[in-house]
């Protein structure tokens, strides 16, 4: 295995990635948004706040929520990322410039994003939650991923043909 799969099976089984960086990540948010609207006009009570939610936080996702939920968030926000810096850079190579595009189509990449992140969230919450067993289940995982990925590689085909012949109409 490879230094970096060592390093990243390390840092799941002392917890560090299921507790520590959503702690950081819960600091640095609560932070930000404290220092820019100057709730407290102190930094130093800024950090303060910021710390003691971010160990409230990190205590209830701990104690009350289901193991892996935030880490299946952080999954969920990768991929939203991914696919919408994807769909910029294809955008950059078909020879569509952003700048040009009105608001409404400059969203696009963006509402693809938000999508992935729905479903990744609902596919955490799914993944999270016990529900009683029931006789002969459908394999509703293994359908979504069977039909889900070819479903939004054509929608994101078809979108970006959408902008590509829009854009060379005008």
């Amino acid at each position: 295995m490879s230094l970096f799969a060592d390093m990243i099976e390390y840092m799941s089984q002392t917890d560090i990635i299921h507790l520590f960086f959503p702690w950081v990540l819960v600091v640095a948010v609560t932070y930000g948004v404290l220092d820019k609207y100057e709730i407290f006009e102190d930094p130093t009570v800024d950090g303060a706040v910021s710390l003691a939610f971010s160990f409230l936080a990190m205590g209830g996702i701990y104690f009350f929520a289901p193991q892996g939920l935030f880490v299946n968030f952080g999954a969920a926000l990768a991929f939203a990322a991914f696919v919408a810096l994807g769909f910029m850079i294809v955008m950059a190579v078909a020879g569509i410039d952003v700048n040009d595009m009105t608001d409404q189509e400059r969203s696009i990449p963006l509402i693809g994003g938000l999508a992935i992140l729905g479903l990744g969230l609902i596919a955490a919450v799914v993944d999270t939650i016990e529900l009683p067993e029931v006789q002969n289940p459908p394999d509703l995982i293994a359908m979504a991923q069977d039909i889900l990925p070819p479903a939004l590689l054509v929608v994101f085909v078809l979108a970006v043909i959408y902008i590509t012949s829009k854009n060379t109409e005008e």
